[in-house]
C-alpha cells in the first residue's frame, strides 16, 4: 500500500479488487478432510484492508465484497483453471511433488461436491477505493512553526514543504 500511497498525488483516487478470506471454501474443506492441509494462503479480510490503508495515509477507504460461484464442466478444467490463477505458495503447503494416485483422489473429492454434475467454488471478491490524503504535519513532544507556515497551512490545508 506504501507504494500505492508514493504513486499517487495528493487527492489521486485508488481502486482495487482482490479475493477474500471467504474464498475457496469448497477446497479448503476437500483438503480439510483429506487431511492435507491447506490449498493457500488465507486471504486478507475487507475490514483489514481497510484499516491498512487508513495507516498507509489513504483517506475514506470504502469497502465491500460479494460472492460468486463458478462451475466448470469437470473437475479437470476446474484444476487447469485454479492452476492459471497461480501457485500454492503457503509456507504449510505440502513439501514435495504430489502423485497421479493424489490427482485422482483430488478430483474425485471435487467431482463429489459438484452440483448437477458440475463441480464449483465460490469465490470472495472484494473491492475497495480511497483517496490519497495530505500528509499530516509530525507531531513531536514539540514542534516550531513559523507564523508564515501557520497562515500558510490554514490557508491551503496543506503542511509546509519540509
Amino acid at each position: 500500500m506504501l507504494q500505492w500511497q508514493r504513486a499517487l498525488a495528493v487527492g489521486g483516487f485508488l481502486m482495487f479488487s482482490t479475493l477474500g478470506p471467504g474464498s475457496l471454501p469448497e477446497l479448503r474443506a476437500t483438503y480439510r478432510e483429506q487431511g492435507w492441509g491447506e490449498p493457500m494462503l488465507p486471504f486478507i479480510d475487507m475490514h483489514d484492508l481497510g484499516d491498512m490503508l487508513v495507516h498507509a495515509g489513504f483517506a475514506d477507504p470504502v469497502m465491500d465484497q460479494e460472492l460468486v460461484t463458478l462451475t466448470w464442466p469437470d473437475s479437470e478444467a476446474l484444476l487447469r483453471e485454479l492452476h492459471g490463477l497461480g501457485a500454492n505458495v503457503s509456507p504449510r503447503r505440502h513439501a514435495g511433488l504430489r502423485t497421479p494416485r493424489w490427482r485422482r483422489r483430488l478430483l474425485a473429492a471435487l467431482a463429489e461436491q459438484a452440483v448437477d454434475g458440475r463441480p464449483h467454488l465460490t469465490f470472495e471478491l472484494v473491492y475497495g477505493h480511497a483517496f490519497k490524503a495530505a500528509p499530516r504535519a509530525r507531531v513531536q513532544a514539540q514542534t516550531s512553526l513559523s507564523l508564515d507556515d501557520m497562515r500558510s497551512m490554514i490557508r491551503t490545508g496543506k503542511p509546509p514543504p519540509t
